[in-house]
């Protein structure tokens, strides 16, 4: 295939644009149902109504700009119009339920339409589908669908516990501490915050399955930036979201059982996130090194003027055994890793069994916590270097005994023994399957 003039891809860019205005219809749709929504819904009397009246006539604004194909760009403040949609209810407590079931909802389609439909025409997504020297497409949709399952769980799980926070509903009900989420989201920590911190959540679980469903097989290479962002929504952010679900019982003295649900599916998607943004960071660096412009690739993406096809992207006409596998390819659950895990749930549960009380207590809380994080993490073979941090945790754990107050015998000889196993367990790298590319050397 010889490269594009520039003639023709503007031929084709014109020809996808057209394909694609029904999209800018479906904003000015949007816009329209917001302008109409306070008497529609009775709240012509609530604040909230300015919002919506103004985020309208913005949807209206943007998606008729949009529709000329040079200023398609407008569009994406339709992007910021559906975040703002999401998160003014939660600012502003909206009083009526109706208020923030119609607000997010036209907030998530608004940003869908905008980011869900495809911005490059099919003729540009060409190229590799498997990074160089890798083994399988990170990229690939079966690798992606648990995650977005996943944060639509968070998404429903916390838009739930946010409408009891904003008075909508008078009981929450949790699946294993009776009223240990209404502990939690009603706790001094969660009334510091000046909006429901459930709502937050919902607002970031949403983005990451949006994000997750944006792009195709090859979008490690074709929108890097896309892959970065949802990168920064899954690791930092989980990980944070994840360590505080786990210190509940020292900062709050409950369990939230609702929480521990969602931590468990950011787990899951941590773990099967980072191989992507492996993936981007390794082509980037290569763009840098080739002297190529970084950031217009980062933003726009690759321009390949050939396409392949490989082996290790399955589609859905594949057999079910092999989509499944697919959604697990960089992901190896080494035995010493699941056994560091139990060691960690069980430092979660021993306070009450062993007798531990005060300092001693809370310290055992956070040791058996990331323990529990880093040791699931590290089941994705990219950050499999990661257990390593239980080592240090270990050590802390052990001296800890010693050195804070209210520790018996009995308890020292505990976190003695736990520690040595922690640490001999975690030595222990178990099998890499797949390949990676220089990254390999980080793999030890």
């Amino acid at each position: 295939m010889t490269e594009m003039t520039v003639e023709e891809r503007e031929s084709i860019k014109r020809r996808f644009h057209n394909k694609m205005i029904w999209t800018r219809f479906g904003t000015l749709v949007l816009g329209f149902w917001l302008l109409t929504s306070p008497s529609t819904f009775g709240y012509v009397h609530d604040n909230l109504r300015y919002s919506d009246w103004i985020s309208g006539l913005l949807l209206l604004l943007f998606g008729f700009m949009s529709m000329k194909q040079k200023w398609s760009g407008w569009i994406w403040g339709g992007c910021l119009v559906g975040v703002w949609l999401q998160f003014a209810p939660l600012l502003f407590w909206a009083q009526e339920p109706v208020i923030y079931v119609n607000d997010t909802l036209i907030g998530v389609l608004a940003i869908a339409f905008c980011v869900l439909v495809p911005l490059r025409p099919p003729e540009f997504e060409i190229g590799p589908q498997i990074p160089r020297g890798w083994t399988y497409n990170p990229s690939a949709w079966p690798q992606r669908i648990p995650i977005i399952f996943f944060a639509l769980v968070g998404w429903f799980i916390a838009r739930y516990m946010a409408s009891f926070q904003l008075h909508y509903i008078d009981y929450v009900w949790d699946p294993f501490f009776g009223l240990g989420t209404e502990k939690v989201i009603t706790s001094m920590i969660a009334k510091d915050f000046p909006v429901p911190d459930a709502g937050l959540g919902a607002l970031a679980y949403s983005l990451e399955a949006i994000m997750g469903a944006k792009g195709g097989v090859r979008r490690w290479h074709t929108m890097p930036w896309i892959v970065v962002v949802f990168g920064i929504l899954v690791v930092p952010l989980g990980f944070t979201s994840i360590v505080l679900v786990m210190l509940q019982p020292i900062v709050v003295g409950a369990w939230c059982g609702l929480c521990l649900i969602i931590a468990t599916c950011m787990l899951v998607m941590l773990a099967l996130t980072v191989d992507e943004v492996v993936a981007v960071c390794q082509y980037l660096k290569s763009i840098k090194n080739e002297g190529k412009p970084f950031w217009r690739t980062f933003f726009l993406g690759s321009e390949y003027v050939a396409d392949s096809v490989d082996p290790r992207t399955p589609a859905f006409s594949e057999t079910p055994w092999k989509v499944i596998k697919g959604m697990f390819w960089g992901i190896t659950v080494p035995w010493n890793l699941v056994v560091t895990a139990l060691i960690g749930a069980w430092l979660l549960f021993a306070n009450n069994l062993l007798g531990f009380t005060g300092v001693l207590a809370s310290n055992t809380d956070v040791c058996g916590a990331l323990i529990v994080v880093f040791s699931i993490t590290s089941w994705a073979e990219v950050i499999r270097a990661f257990r390593f941090i239980n080592i240090a945790i270990a050590i802390w754990f052990a001296v800890a005994s010693f050195v804070l107050p209210g520790a018996s015998e009995l308890l020292i000889w505990h976190s003695v023994i736990v520690a040595a196993f922690v640490i001999v367990l975690s030595i222990f790298r178990g099998r890499v399957k797949e390949k990676y590319n220089n990254w390999n050397r980080f793999i030890f």
